[in-house]
């Protein structure tokens, strides 16, 4: 029955008079005072000294009339059960406060005002206020809900508390507030929820705090806050999750602080934060997620920490950060396991914070266009190898940007060992990739196939190039080079000219008496002999063994010395062998010298 005034009130006789409950109501009401029925718990079911019925309740919550004023306190109504429905559809009410009340069918206040809504501890069917205007607070403490708890595009003044409340709107929406403009903060500490909680759009003006609480998806998303307007943190401590938490696009003021939460994601995915604006950090401090955790394209504020995460990306990616910018430090530290793919391509760190042990939790790892402006972390060349190694292989296709950056970072650090290392590991690995593709007939560059023969004299020179230079980055190594082969060659050449298989490099000479006596005779050493202080050939060259090598060894030297002597192969082994090492050390030479050449100009090395 519909109550508009009091003269209404008192036609009600017979089974529809009012009861003592309802007379302890209006007058409680009149005077501002709380009215409490029984032991102020809440009602399973009605009861004559505890219902309610929801035409008075309504009359009272419009103000009454003149005959009954409402005090400005509202209606504050305790344990009591709710007959009927309570309909306020399009009005304009007073505070209402309805603790540990059941209700009998739907609370229905879409496009209505109040001025503060209180339902702690009561259980409901549902309710719709769908575009309500609520000047102060919305408590839903401990509230229980069969049905969804309609907020969409609602205006509230202060703050929304549903800590502690159970809803369940089974595979829809357990609650949904998309669209609404909330001035204070949102408290879903410790709710548990079935079907998915929406923020969808909404401005929150406080934090959005989700702490311990337990978020059952259904077949939809367990937390929808997409393209939230957040003015202060998101936490999700401790938080219990079925279903995907996303966050994607949003603009999050504070930090998004995701510690000891459990996630169990639905198609693949746990926690979405794509192109989501974060002020502060994201701390993921020993959450455990089944399901890819991305942050693609997102910009935050602050550090991103995965200290003591674990990450299951199932098939998929464990972490996603394509195109995210970090603008504190990046923390891979102390992560306690991975499975998956962690992409961080395209990502930019203000510092990269890692640790070997945890780089090596990752099989499959990302960091094609990766960049940071510092990183601190294990300088271990053999591991910064190997994690190079593994992220710059993407669809089986080599990329040089990780190994350059890293070498560039080195160089400006004052490390410029380490930044030649990584930048000849560079070139290993991707001459390896090359030579890969050339073999797996995927070189789509080149329009020919290059023949075996010419393929091996460029694998001969790119092997030449990597042992004598290091590509490039390393030209003094060619002098070691060169001064090795110089060695070689003076000994190889006294041990010659002491075994007397030396001889003049003079056909007139060769065919001189002085010469054939004592070539033909009885010495040992005849080149020797001949060229001696008192000898005949006193005025020719003298022999040195160093100055010798020289001239075999470095083909821009001319010291006279192949020009005056030369082995003899038919005057015993030592001169055999010489005579054609020799023109295996000149080749060398010219190749040594040649790489050392332009790795000391620069031609063969590339810092792009």
């Amino acid at each position: 029955m519909l109550i508009r005034t009091y003269a209404d009130i008192e036609k009600l006789e017979g089974d529809d008079a009012l009861s003592e409950a309802e007379r302890l109501l209006i007058e409680n009401c009149r005077m501002g005072e709380p009215t409490v029925l029984g032991d102020g718990s809440v009602p399973e079911g009605p009861r004559s000294q505890r219902t309610i019925r929801a035409g008075l309740l309504r009359y009272l919550l419009l103000g009454g009339c003149s005959r009954c004023q409402v005090h400005e306190r509202g209606v504050v109504l305790v344990g009591a059960w709710i007959k009927d429905n309570v309909d306020l559809e399009f009005a304009q009410a007073k505070a209402l406060t309805l603790m540990r009340c059941g209700f009998e069918k739907s609370f229905l206040a879409n496009q209505s005002s109040f001025e503060s809504v209180v339902l702690n501890g009561s259980n409901l069917p549902g309710w719709n206020a769908e575009g309500a205007a609520i000047k102060g607070n919305v408590s839903l403490e401990g509230v229980k809900s069969q049905g969804t708890v309609l907020l969409s595009g609602a205006e509230i003044g202060g703050y929304l508390l549903c800590d502690g409340a159970h809803l369940s709107g089974g595979n829809g929406k357990a609650f949904d507030a998309h669209g609404g403009t909330i001035k204070g903060g949102v408290f879903l500490r410790g709710l548990k929820s079935q079907g998915e909680i929406s923020f969808h759009g909404a401005e929150i003006g406080g934090e959005l705090a989700c702490q311990s609480a337990e978020l059952t998806g259904g077949k939809g998303m367990a937390l929808n806050a997409q393209d939230a307007a957040i003015k202060q943190s998101v936490r999700l401590d401790g938080l219990k999750g079925h279903g995907v938490l996303s966050l994607s696009g949003a603009k999050i003021g504070g930090q998004l602080s995701c510690d000891c939460a459990e996630l169990t994601g639905t198609n693949g995915e746990s926690l979405n934060a794509e192109v989501a604006t974060i002020s502060g950090g994201v701390f993921l401090g020993w959450l455990i997620s089944h399901g890819e955790v991305s942050f693609a394209g997102a910009e935050i504020g602050g550090q991103f920490s995965c200290q003591g995460a674990e990450l299951n990306g199932r098939m998929g990616k464990a972490l996603n950060g394509q195109g995210m910018t970090v603008g504190d430090s990046f923390f891979w530290r102390q992560v306690k396991c991975v499975t998956g793919i962690v992409d961080l391509n395209g990502a930019h760190l203000s510092n990269l914070v890692d640790d070997q042990t945890s780089w090596g939790l990752v099989s499959d790892l990302n960091l094609v266009g990766m960049t940071y402006e510092n990183l601190i972390g294990p300088s271990n060349l053999s591991f910064r190898r190997g994690w190079l190694r593994m992220a710059a292989t993407q669809g089986g296709q080599f990329h040089p940007q990780p190994y350059q950056h890293l070498a560039k970072f080195y160089r400006e650090s004052g490390h410029r060992y380490e930044a030649r290392e990584i930048l000849v590991a560079k070139e290993i690995e991707q001459r390896k990739a090359t030579r890969k593709a050339i073999r797996e007939g995927k070189a789509r560059s080149e329009s020919w196939v290059q023949p075996d023969v010419l393929a091996t004299v460029n694998l001969a020179m790119d092997m030449g190039s990597r042992l004598v230079a290091g590509y490039g980055y390393k030209p003094l190594r060619s002098l070691v080079w060169i001064a090795a082969l110089v060695a070689i060659m003076m000994g190889l050449a006294q041990l010659t000219w002491n075994a007397g298989d030396f001889a003049p490099n003079s056909a007139v000479i060769l065919t001189s008496p002085d010469w054939k006596a004592i070539a033909d005779g009885s010495s040992e050493t005849p080149a020797a002999d001949w060229s001696g202080p008192a000898a005949p050939g006193k005025d020719y060259e003298t022999f040195y063994a160093f100055a010798y090598a020289l001239d075999v060894v470095v083909p821009v030297l001319d010291l006279g010395q192949t020009d005056a002597w030369a082995p003899s192969p038919a005057r015993g082994d030592w001169g055999y062998r010489l005579f054609y090492l020799q023109k295996m050390f000149v080749v060398l030479g010219w190749v040594v010298t040649a790489i050392a050449a332009a790795a000391i100009s620069g031609m063969i090395r590339r810092d792009d």
